[in-house]
């Protein structure tokens, strides 16, 4: 029996169970479609980075197949494409990137990059994931001073434009207009009215009884809707609905 006869069902279920050499035989038999995938790395990434993926990806495969839901072949396919497509996508986008390269403090540069040749195809898996993780992890601790620096982007506003903005409304100006004058995003001058406890401009207004009255008898006396609306600061169909009412 050679291990061209054994499916890759036996050799998944095999290496599920921390078998190498069977590992190595299903590297062996993806090697073409993993390293299509691997071909062409974006900036931030190189083959053997995206090779090791792929190869996580398989290894993944071989420790979730059950023959009841499918074929190995099906599934070892999607992890790797997934995992590959992953790494690709997190290079374009500047994260995750892994340090080939990185030293420890004090070690040899020439030492450390040694102990971290590329891999050949039989590795042992559980390796690879080791090393994965190491490098990450240095990767993700040398990003996080960087983030630190970053400069907070947020629009600051000065003490004066806040207190002209608040001027305006107390005139009578409306949240947008204010928000147009003061070069400022209407909910941004809202939250000033807010924090100040200023009402909230645009609200219907409240007329006394002796606005009603004026209107009205203005109206009664022969004047206009437009022109008694215009002497209590009212708009003419409110005048109407007085003069309806008083009737």
């Amino acid at each position: 029996m050679t291990l061209d006869t054994v499916t890759d069902a036996f050799l998944a279920r095999r290496a599920g169970a921390g078998d190498e050499a069977a590992f190595a035989e299903l590297a062996r038999r993806y090697r073409p479609l993993i390293g299509h995938l691997s071909s062409g790395p974006p900036s931030g990434v190189d083959v053997e980075d995206l090779r090791q993926e792929g190869l996580l990806g398989l290894l993944e495969s071989c420790r979730l197949y059950d023959p009841m839901k499918g074929p190995f072949a099906a599934l070892a396919r999607r992890n790797v494409r997934w995992r590959v497509g992953s790494a690709r996508r997190n290079a374009c986008a500047g994260k995750h990137r892994v340090l080939s390269d990185a030293t420890h403090d004090g070690e040899d540069p020439a030492r450390w990059i040694a102990m971290r040749v590329r891999a050949p195809v039989a590795s042992d898996p559980a390796l690879v994931v080791e090393l994965r993780e190491e490098l990450r992890e240095r990767a993700e601790r040398l990003r996080q001073p960087a983030r630190a620096c970053r400069p907070d982007r947020r629009r600051r506003y000065s003490d004066e434009q806040v207190a002209h903005a608040l001027g305006l409304i107390a005139d009578g100006k409306t949240i947008k207009e204010t928000a147009f004058a003061v070069g400022a995003p209407s909910d941004q001058v809202l939250r000033w009215v807010k924090r100040a406890g200023q009402p909230r401009p645009g609200g219907r207004r409240r007329f006394t009884p002796d606005e009603i009255h004026t209107a009205v008898a203005l109206v009664t006396e022969g004047a206009s809707l437009r022109q008694a609306a215009a002497a209590v600061g009212a708009s003419s169909p409110a005048v109407l609905r007085w003069v309806r009412n008083a009737a």
